[in-house]
């Protein structure tokens, strides 16, 4: 493709994500997001053949940019609490915004099966990721040396749960992404546990 197709290919998903986020996939028109993205409707058909193509388009557009972010998150010259703090924060400002139930309403199995290699790569790759700055953390002598880093970064990727902050808020938590936080990289053993450990 050339830089303007690609630029035109590009300018359709982010048209199309924003449709999608403020109309729902069945609401979204493709006269609305050709207009969006300045050209005529049939051009949007010369890059999707269809409405569920570009959906599923968009959807990896938007694992890529999301995970752009989390590189960028983990990247910082800041300590690895602060990192996790900003990450949990994405992740549930992230699930704040999406509707699950329109998803499995909307995607068909045969496109949850085109994008299931993206997410298996995003997961893989923020696994990535947070291993590496779990060691940078280790190096750094924020985090004790005998973490078992895989283990421990499937765990922290999982802290952003929104159930799990609602009931720290309820619990009157003034923050309490950073409780969890702080709670997660302190661990949870008392000290006759670890003294037997």
């Amino acid at each position: 493709m050339s830089k303007i197709s690609d630029r035109r290919r590009a300018d359709i998903l982010s048209s199309a994500l924003t449709e999608f986020g403020l109309r729902g996939v069945d609401g979204a028109s493709m006269s609305e997001i050709a207009a969006r993205a300045g050209i005529g409707k049939s051009t949007i058909y010369e890059y999707f053949s269809s409405k569920t193509e570009l959906l599923v388009a968009s959807c990896e557009m938007k694992i890529r940019r999301m995970k752009e972010e989390i590189m960028s998150i983990f990247s910082r010259d800041s300590s690895f609490s602060e990192q996790m703090e900003l990450y949990v924060e994405m992740m549930l400002e992230m699930a704040g915004n999406v509707d699950f139930n329109e998803v499995v309403r909307v995607f068909t199995r045969e496109s949850l099966e085109e994008l299931e290699p993206v997410v298996n790569a995003l997961t893989g790759d923020v696994a990535a990721i947070m291993e590496q700055a779990i060691l940078r953390g280790q190096a750094t002598g924020e985090l004790t040396q005998d973490l078992d880093v895989s283990i421990a970064a499937a765990i922290l990727l999982g802290l952003p749960n929104p159930h799990l902050i609602l009931r720290l808020r309820q619990l009157g938590k003034e923050e309490p992404v950073k409780a969890l936080v702080n709670l997660a990289l302190r661990g949870i053993r008392t000290t006759a546990a670890q003294e037997n450990a």
